[in-house]
């Protein structure tokens, strides 16, 4: 898809499963993503894997947890100082067992 070309995507639970695949499908059409996860571990593995697949340019692994807030807005201030624009996010990553309106999480 032309479209996705040469834009910026932020993903978050991209260390493995579902967020892992959105990474992998948006970088294969030619999209810059910022990987965020909670696990440290394995974001760096993923990360340092997806850098040698589809170019380290391309590729920006930020440790984030999206329960809290301070680090989702670290998340959204590191992806703008990387890639100047975010054109897509999928907030893949779950906090489970957190019940209420989506705002006030």
């Amino acid at each position: 898809m032309d479209e996705l070309q040469n834009r910026t995507a932020v993903v978050t639970g991209a260390a493995s499963g579902m967020g892992l695949a959105f990474a992998e499908a948006f970088l294969a059409e030619g999209m810059s993503v910022v990987l965020a996860d909670v696990e440290a571990a394995v974001l760096e593995e993923t990360g340092e894997r997806l850098s040698r697949q589809f170019g380290s340019e391309r590729v920006f692994a930020v440790h984030a947890d999206v329960a809290d807030s301070a680090s989702v807005v670290a998340l959204r201030d590191d992806a703008l100082e990387r890639y100047g624009i975010v054109n897509v996010v999928c907030n893949n990553a779950g906090v489970g067992g957190v019940r209420g309106p989506v705002g006030t999480l």
